[in-house]
């Protein structure tokens, strides 16, 4: 019985060391998650920390961007202001020149209708009609010359359809000459072949 005893005891201490062995790896295991854990928590907080850094950044640039953004839609429209002015000036000016030759045209006509009546009233017929007598000739050169262009194309049109009926007639007597000369070998193997049939025909009748 004492033996026993003293082998129970023994059992029981070696199971006693073997749990405090494995409390204290336990204990060990314990405390390093412990530490690993407040690492990846001071991890976590910086990366919070970087998060928020990058916001602010973000923030900061997008403040920026909105910032240019303005300035460039300012500065587009001033720009286009600026053009705009600069067309209203162009086209004013044009204008303002267009009426200012329009004024010396009118100027030029007035002056000439004034002359032709100072012409009138000073009774200077001969001068008037001398005016009257070239203008009527410069506007029947025109017209002569107007008309001698348009007879000209004519003749030009007409020379052409005459080369192009020329050509026509030509082919035309060529083919026709190709005809005759095909009919006359016809007529020439036609008569040929009556000739033979006759010959044929008397040799049958002196046979007969």
């Amino acid at each position: 019985m004492s033996k026993k005893s003293r082998a129970k005891g023994e059992k029981s201490d070696m199971e006693t060391e073997a749990l405090q062995a494995a409390n204290e790896e336990l204990r060990t295991k314990l405390t390093n998650i412990q530490i690993e854990f407040q690492q990846e928590k001071t991890k976590v907080g910086k990366l919070r920390e970087k998060i928020q850094e990058v916001k602010q950044e973000r923030e900061q640039e997008q403040h920026k961007h909105t910032a240019y953004v303005s300035e460039l839609k300012a500065k587009l429209h001033e720009e286009k202001m600026k053009e705009l002015q600069s067309v209203r000036e162009l086209l004013i000016r044009q204008h303002e020149q267009e009426v200012a030759r329009m004024v010396k045209i009118k100027d030029g006509e007035i002056q000439r209708l004034q002359s032709t009546v100072n012409v009138l009233r000073d009774g200077a017929a001969d001068k008037v009609k001398t005016a009257l007598l070239s203008e009527a000739k410069e506007e029947a050169r025109k017209a002569f010359d107007g008309e001698r262009m348009k007879l000209q194309q004519e003749i030009l049109e007409l020379k052409s359809g005459k080369k192009q009926l020329e050509e026509a007639l030509n082919n035309i007597m060529q083919a026709d000459k190709m005809k005759a000369a095909d009919l006359r070998t016809a007529y020439q193997s036609h008569q040929d072949e009556i000739n033979r049939i006759k010959r044929e025909c008397e040799k049958e009748i002196r046979r007969l």
